[in-house]
């Protein structure tokens, strides 16, 4: 079909109406509006398919959808032309169904905009036809969410109070919609609670409560396991393990194992002689640890 662009159609237009006057110009530029109007409304065809279809699958019925006939894409030298780098699509000339030619990711070609298409030109000869056809990509739920590292490490002096909060690292998702969505899970423990906090519609923070004193004499580690899930069908998990240290304070006076003790000594027994020995029970830990008190 042969095509006007629209700066030709006007100068056709401006040569009519020196022609014909006014009316002729009216009713030309009638039809040159109608005839516009045809061909934006026209050849533009929608399908959508899901993200990492396999080799094969079904699109649509293209050839039928643009009002061609199947016997003669051969002989109008049918063709589609990707406006990307890839064919991640192909039509089967025998019996114009458009299907799926390469895996397509999603997040690989359009990252976490919301609308991920592939256009197409398909273009036929005998007379010249183009068409444009647009085959929207659908994400699915096929990234579980992710952290950072595997193991997050903290360092909490057991005078902290309860109630306070201590900032995690949250997973992230590259998949859009629900399948983004996360939601956490603190194992069981009787110390900490998980409070999450939404920053915006993809963004939470993440902190770790302390509901119950620490005892570093009585607990030194806390090993803790941190959950998020996804909000997509079937749901998928990412986990990271939580290291807790419990950092000592100087918050236990010295203990023995008596309140007193008697000794017996020689009167000429020379300076420095080891004359009895106790150990500290309670003490604090490392370099007040293992206090051992000699009577000299």
């Amino acid at each position: 079909m042969f095509k006007l662009a629209f700066g030709i159609k006007l100068r056709v237009f401006a040569m009519v109406f020196s022609w014909g006057g006014v009316l002729g110009a009216q009713h030309l530029l009638f039809l040159i509006l109608l005839h516009t109007a045809w061909e934006v409304g026209s050849g533009q065809v929608h399908y959508s398919v899901p993200e990492e279809a396999k080799h094969g699958t079904f699109v649509g019925r293209i050839a039928q959808d643009l009002g061609l006939e199947v016997g003669e894409l051969v002989s109008r030298l049918f063709r589609v032309v990707s406006k990307g780098s890839r064919d991640y699509l192909e039509v089967n000339v025998q019996n114009g169904i458009l299907f799926v030619n390469s895996r397509i990711d999603r997040e690989e070609l359009c990252g976490r905009s919301p609308v991920c298409s592939i256009h197409l030109e398909v273009i036929v000869e005998k007379p010249l036809q183009v068409f444009h056809v647009e085959v929207e990509i659908k994400d699915i739920n096929d990234n579980p969410p992710l952290f950072p590292v595997k193991e997050q490490k903290l360092f909490l002096y057991e005078s902290r109070l309860p109630d306070s909060r201590f900032p995690l690292e949250g997973a992230s998702d590259p998949d859009i919609g629900s399948n983004a969505l996360l939601t956490y899970k603190l194992s069981s423990n009787d110390y900490f609670i998980l409070e999450v906090k939404s920053k915006n519609d993809q963004s939470k923070l993440v902190e770790l409560v302390l509901k119950k004193s620490l005892d570093r004499e009585g607990v030194a580690e806390h090993h803790l396991i941190l959950t998020a899930t996804d909000g997509g069908k079937p749901e998928l998990t990412g986990t990271v393990q939580l290291l807790i240290t419990v950092l000592d304070v100087n918050d236990n006076a010295p203990t023995f194992e008596r309140s007193e003790y008697e000794v017996k000594i020689l009167e000429n027994a020379a300076h420095g002689t080891l004359v009895g020995q106790t150990e500290c029970l309670r003490c604090g830990r490392g370099h007040q640890s293992r206090d051992f008190i000699l009577l000299q």
